[in-house]
């Protein structure tokens, strides 16, 4: 497959690629290094991200639905309105990511490193955040509703406003 001259294909390098609104439904990038590419409103819904490299990618704005992202790199990654609906990010590493307003309905995020990252206002109703490592993250405003949060470290996270699994609004 090609997209804006770059030949996409599993273990591809588009270190830095302008990717900016590509349209990839279902694309094979599994292993990719990504790392700094710009894929804001980019279509991945469906995508094979596993083991990608998309340290500080630009995903504003990028539909991920039912994307697979499994022990992904997202280290620094802008993720900020992304929709991730469905998407399976167990193991990923998500440290410092900015995933404000995101969507992120029925997301796996079992065992993943969230330290430090930014989920304020982000929906995170019915995810599965099982074991994820949420030490010094913002919460703020997001909503956790039907969430599973067993075993999640929470040290530190800004929880103002947020609301919790069980409906209460965090003070």
């Amino acid at each position: 497959m090609e997209v804006n001259g770059y030949k996409i294909e599993p273990d591809a390098n588009l270190k830095g690629a302008n990717l900016k609104g590509a349209w990839l439904p279902g694309a094979n990038l599994e292993g990719a290094d990504l790392s700094g590419a710009d894929l804001s409103g980019a279509n991945l819904s469906g995508a094979n991200l596993v083991a990608a490299d998309l340290k500080e990618a630009d995903l504003s704005d990028a539909d991920l639905r039912n994307a697979k992202l499994m022990g992904a790199n997202l280290k620094g990654a802008n993720l900020s309105d992304a929709d991730l609906e469905y998407a399976d990010l167990e193991g990923a590493n998500l440290k410092g990511a900015d995933l404000s307003d995101a969507f992120l309905f029925k997301v796996k995020l079992l065992a993943a490193n969230l330290k430090g990252a930014d989920m304020s206002d982000a929906g995170l109703e019915g995810a599965n955040l099982r074991n994820a490592n949420l030490a010094d993250s913002n919460l703020k405003n997001a909503c956790l509703e039907d969430s599973n949060l067993k075993g999640a470290d929470l040290s530190g996270a800004v929880l103002t406003g947020a609301t919790m699994p069980d409906g209460t609004i965090h003070e």
